[in-house]
């Protein structure tokens, strides 16, 4: 007999810990400050700069830790990310080490530069991750913006561009600075002060990331005293003291589950047997079809006002559809860091779910139920690899979905997760609208097929909303989450048509 699981969101998983830890600064030797997130105060950012010498050569040593809690439903979740450099006197990194808390288990990742390289290695999840990316002696560390206006601020109108990594995106991101006027700002202590606004502008791999902008509010000797984020609410990170930092809020009351359900214009009776939607998707600053994928289940045309358009997914089977042409990548099959499907327990348990079955698509749906069957589900742990979610049989979507990910991988079947929004109507979180969620699909038949472990669905409802696809290979796991980022507090969605 299968069990009956309330439908409801997951969380957004590090998502706030990556964006609070991009704004941090480091001008001065020892700088605190609190973080907010919709008004609330959730953590803190520490910074700290220690003088070094290696081989009598004059480094600097910068820590950055930041330390943020919410509520996710009755649980209380404290993430923690530590992020070390040695740096030369100009703020040119030569070695990183950043050690991020998600679950049971603490996620390391490490290098050094050599010759314009930096090879970074993951550990922490019994399955090393290594890549290299290019680092010249401009990339700098998450606090950029303010490391250059510290040693020349801005004037009214100036522009400059910077190279910066991000920790736990684990990339680089070319950033513009724009300074423009002054204006009185009120800070944390209810005090106004004169700041100038510098906007930060994000772009990756060419392509502009409004969801990693940030605008900066600066005194006259360069240092961020505010800075602005508008994803999740707003979050805003104000300079202040240790005491000021470490301060409590009162009690905990951002629930990082119901602060983020995006309110649908029309509600959908039975979500799970919904089979067909028509959706009218509206962004805030920008055309819907150029963030939401199109697939075999889901495709989008834009209404031309650059802000809205026209999303119809249908629900697939493993032989519905036209079948893929082009050649399937081998990273979907390997072991990774999140999706350990060489772990000796993660094998078991695959044997375990498919028994005798020899069929792919019949050892996928066993897999899927088995999961449903034997994980017990919560919003304690964030984000934790396949191998140990196989050992808790514990944790949210993120936990089922890349369980089930590695056993299909064992058995032979390409797999990979997705990343979007389902249909939650919940009453016991008083939730109702659409929320963030993460399933995984499987190729079958020359076609990539989607199913929920979270709600043993074989074949999921054309709720399930794909911002983005992965199979999370490589050192930047968190990367696939980026999507959810960008609509995030931005996003309506009206369903127009049910079936």
């Amino acid at each position: 007999m299968n069990r009956i699981r309330l439908r409801r969101p997951c969380s957004l998983i590090l998502l706030t810990t990556l964006l609070a830890a991009q704004g941090a600064a480091a001008r001065a030797q020892d700088s605190w400050d609190a973080v907010f997130l919709a008004g609330n105060k959730i953590g803190y950012i520490h910074i700290f700069i220690e003088k070094v010498s290696e081989k009598g050569r004059p480094l600097n040593r910068v820590r950055v830790d930041t330390v943020l809690s919410f509520r996710r439903g009755d649980d209380v979740v404290t993430q923690k990310m530590m992020y070390g450099t040695i740096e030369t006197t100009e703020g040119e990194v030569l070695r990183l080490d950043t050690r991020t808390l998600t679950s049971d288990n603490e996620i390391r990742v490490y290098g050094d530069a050599v010759k314009g390289q930096m090879k970074l290695i993951l550990e922490g999840t019994k399955q090393r991750q290594e890549q290299v990316i290019p680092w010249g002696p401009e990339v700098r560390g998450p606090y950029a913006a303010e490391q250059t206006m510290a040693k020349k601020p801005m004037a009214e109108g100036e522009s400059r561009t910077l190279k910066m990594y991000i920790p736990d995106l684990n990339r680089i991101v070319d950033v513009e600075l724009k300074a423009g006027a002054n204006a009185d700002i009120e800070l944390g202590d209810g005090l106004k002060r004169p700041l100038r606004k510098v906007e930060q502008l994000a772009t990756l791999d060419g392509k502009p990331r409004p969801e990693l902008n940030a605008v900066l509010w600066v005194d006259a000797a360069g240092q961020v005293l505010k800075q602005d984020v508008d994803l999740l609410g707003g979050m805003t990170t104000y300079r202040t003291t240790e005491q000021g930092a470490k301060a409590p809020g009162g009690r905990i009351k951002y629930d990082q589950i119901r602060g983020t359900i995006v309110k649908s214009g029309r509600e959908i009776p039975t979500p799970y047997q919904t089979q067909y939607v028509k959706y009218q998707v509206t962004l805030k600053d920008e055309d819907p079809a150029k963030v939401i994928p199109a697939d075999r289940r889901q495709s989008v045309q834009s209404s031309g006002d650059g802000k809205s358009a026209t999303l119809v997914i249908q629900s697939m089977g493993p032989n519905d559809g036209q079948a893929a042409t082009a050649a399937l990548g081998p990273e979907f099959l390997r072991p990774n860091g999140m999706i350990t499907s060489a772990d000796s327990r993660v094998k078991r348990l695959a044997d375990r779910a498919v028994e005798k079955s020899v069929d792919p698509w019949d050892q996928a749906v066993r897999i899927n139920h088995w999961v449903f069957q034997n994980m017990r589900s919560n919003f304690e742990t964030t984000f934790a690899p396949a191998s140990e979610a196989a050992l808790n049989l514990t944790g949210d979507c993120t936990e089922h979905s890349v369980l089930a990910a590695a056993m299909s991988r064992a058995k032979g079947i390409p797999s990979r997760v997705a990343v979007g929004l389902i249909y939650v109507d919940n009453k016991q979180m008083k939730s109702k609208g659409f929320g963030f969620h993460m399933w995984h699909e499987v190729y079958v038949n020359n076609r990539w097929v989607a199913l929920d472990s979270s709600f043993d669905q074989s074949q999921v409802d054309a709720t399930h909303i794909k911002l983005s696809e992965s199979s999370l290979e490589g050192v930047s796991p968190f990367e696939s989450f980026l999507p959810i980022l960008r609509v995030q507090g931005k996003v309506t969605i009206d369903p127009l048509e049910l079936r």
